[in-house]
């Protein structure tokens, strides 16, 4: 949406840059017609001067000067339209005598035309005046220009307007899902519309959604049958190695001399069966611990953001979906702090902990509380519903472990374990809780002050 407001503000500018050089442009080429008029005016006053200033024997008439008007312009008007432009010619010319007489002439204030006068000479007195008029056409021509610049302009400002809201707003809420997808951060489809811009693009990325989705989970089976591999064959290995170690301890001791001394060249070959024995476990440590840490695929990114980013992501993944299921919830936040963490790896947490409350809730609320105490920040998600048993609660974040309220609701146990080791790399932990009482189920991340 920023760049849609500084493409606002570029048509704003542009437009205002075209409505003042139009309004220059006019006022030159008015000026430049003036000055061509004049010229044209003055070269026929001279042109009838000159002619009475060399054949008048007699202060002439009215209808001499006109019929010297007559000959010098209208009957050259083509000549001088060729030499200055017909668009700078006046549209009349007349002689007004200067002597009195019964006739009236107003030349002040006729509608629609413009009055330029020129002294006629005789000998050394005037004896009239020729009037040049011309229709004023330059106020409307210039109305009309900046209507038309303005017209354009709102018809600009509603198409700029029309491809903000089917175009530029919808693609910024579209423009972060592949990011949010590709970190695990997104629960929805995006919603079917009818935009016929974005329709097959949005029916395009849910497909993709729904890849990514089958693929992660037919990694995470691969996972659990390797982990599951791996861990018997581990605990295959520490028998047999712990028996082997057992037999090189009992050599070193003589237990099986007749004697019962120690043979000393037993006794090495011995120790280094057994140092074998102990290199051998800790491979086998090693081999289940990188197993266990290679599930979870996540590089922590420290940012500041307001904690009310967390609110607004909840309500942006979760709101519309609760309201479809018709489950009641609450996004609390007490303050609206400024917090230096990983937000993508909080959103990720917040993400399962609400998942796993619409999956194993029974509907009847989920609320969320975000906040900080003297220790750090917590995020407790409560959701109503069945009890896990007390006894399994030591399990919940384990991997691949499901509990007995996991019956034919589709999982894979990673979810939980995925979101703790998150919460361990930022130096915090997830903690739950079964509340009898409520009938509630909590879940609370904790992160320290950073």
């Amino acid at each position: 949406m920023k760049k849609a407001a500084k493409l606002y503000v570029i048509t704003v500018s542009l437009f205002l840059i075209l409505i003042v050089a139009a309004n220059i442009i006019s006022v030159r080429t008015k000026r430049k017609k003036a000055d061509n008029e004049v010229t044209v005016m003055n070269r026929i006053v001279c042109e009838v001067q000159d002619h009475i200033d060399e054949n008048a024997v007699d202060i002439p008439d009215e209808a001499d000067v006109n019929d010297l008007l007559r000959r010098f312009f209208y009957d050259n008007t083509d000549a001088l339209a060729g030499e200055y432009g017909r668009k700078d010619l006046p549209d009349s010319a007349y002689y007004i005598s200067a002597a009195a007489g019964e006739s009236e002439v107003s030349l002040i204030n006729k509608t629609g035309m413009n009055e330029k006068l020129w002294a006629l000479r005789y000998e050394d007195g005037i004896i009239g005046f020729i009037v040049f008029e011309s229709v004023d056409n330059d106020t409307r021509e210039r109305l009309l220009l900046n209507l038309s610049l303005f017209a354009a302009f709102f018809f600009t400002l509603l198409i700029c307007i029309y491809i903000s809201r089917t175009v530029l707003g919808p693609f910024a809420k579209l423009s972060t899902y592949p990011e949010k997808l590709s970190k695990n951060q997104i629960s929805e489809k995006l919603p079917e519309t009818k935009n016929r811009v974005f329709g097959r693009f949005i029916w395009g990325v849910n497909m993709l959604s729904d890849r990514l989705k089958n693929d992660k989970a037919r990694i995470e089976r691969m996972d659990k049958e390797r982990q599951t591999m791996l861990t018997t064959v581990a605990h295959g290995i520490k028998t047999p190695v712990a028996n082997i170690k057992l037999y090189s301890d009992a050599i070193q001791t003589g237990l099986y001399q007749p004697d019962g001394k120690i043979n000393e060249e037993d006794a090495r070959v011995a120790e280094k069966i057994s140092k074998n024995a102990d290199d051998i476990t800790e491979l086998v440590k090693s081999l289940i611990k990188t197993a266990s840490e290679e599930l979870i695929s996540y590089e922590v990114n420290i940012e500041s953001f307001y904690l009310s980013e967390l609110k607004d992501f909840l309500h942006e993944e979760y709101s519309n979906r609760l309201e479809v299921l018709k489950i009641p919830y609450e996004f609390e936040l007490t303050s609206n702090l400024i917090i230096k963490n990983d937000k993508a790896g909080i959103c990720r947490m917040l993400s399962q902990l609400m998942e796993n409350a619409i999956k194993y809730g029974d509907g009847r609320g989920i609320h969320v509380v975000l906040d900080k105490d003297a220790e750090g920040y917590y995020f407790s998600v409560r959701n109503k519903g069945k009890l896990i048993d007390e006894s399994e609660l030591p399990y919940l974040f384990k991997s691949f472990w499901r509990g007995s309220n996991a019956e034919n609701v589709e999982g894979s146990g990673i979810g939980l374990f995925e979101a703790r080791e998150i919460a361990k790399r930022l130096g915090g932990d997830i903690y739950v809780k079964a509340d009898k009482e409520n009938e509630e189920m909590e879940f609370m991340i904790c992160l320290p002050f950073t």
